[in-house]
């Protein structure tokens, strides 16, 4: 079967021939999505491709989701695919394969140690002793919430966040800089590698 051209996900006001694709297969369902419609240039595009009503979420799906979508469309060298997920309850070992299988495809990861909203919280403040040392989901929504006076991950104040996300960035690369670890392994996030990407792109114009 022929591939879609990838300029069907490129509308009219980004450059369709220039603008770069970042494709993110996540394991959440909003969060995400809404986290990254804060980055806007003509000159990259952003596609999720969130869990959906099935609720497929573990890390085996995040990756067949990304999977389907390359066989459907013919992607540039320059577009990149990502998968982002969590290290929460899906186990190092299940994990470890799925980083692997990932790895051969050319795929890159942005994982977050034990959820995303490590790399929510990280806009506004460092990690202390006792957050290294907690794997507890729950913990950091609350840690979140306690810091902004309210939390939902289905409805994010965008605005909180814009002006933090440098900050956020230099937070996590200082807690884990190693390009080697394909997750954190202590209470941390990647999800700085494709932030730095994007606004590096935004920025310069160049990648």
């Amino acid at each position: 079967m022929k591939k879609i051209s990838r300029t069907k996900l490129i509308d009219r006001k980004y450059n369709q021939r220039d603008a770069r694709l970042f494709v993110i297969a996540t394991e959440g369902r909003e969060t995400e999505k809404q986290y990254f419609a804060m980055f806007h240039d003509s000159r990259i595009k952003i596609e999720v491709l969130a869990t959906g009503d099935d609720n497929k979420s573990a890390p085996q799906y995040v990756l067949a989701r990304l999977d389907e979508f390359t066989q459907k469309y013919d992607l540039s060298s320059d577009d990149t695919l990502w998968l982002m997920f969590d290290v929460d309850r899906w186990g190092e070992k299940n994990i470890s394969t799925i980083c692997r299988q990932a790895k051969q495809k050319k795929y890159r990861l942005a994982i977050s140690n034990p959820c995303f909203e490590v790399w929510l919280f990280l806009h506004f403040d460092n990690l202390n002793t006792v957050d290294t040392k907690c794997k507890e989901c729950k913990y950091f929504e609350d840690k979140l919430r306690n810091k902004l006076g309210g939390y939902n991950k289905s409805n994010l104040n965008l605005d909180l966040f814009t002006n933090y996300i440098e900050d956020a960035v230099q937070r996590a690369k200082n807690l884990h800089p190693s390009h080697q670890q394909n997750w954190p392994p202590t209470p941390g996030s990647h999800v700085y590698r494709i932030v730095e990407i994007l606004l590096k792109a935004i920025n310069d114009k160049k990648v």
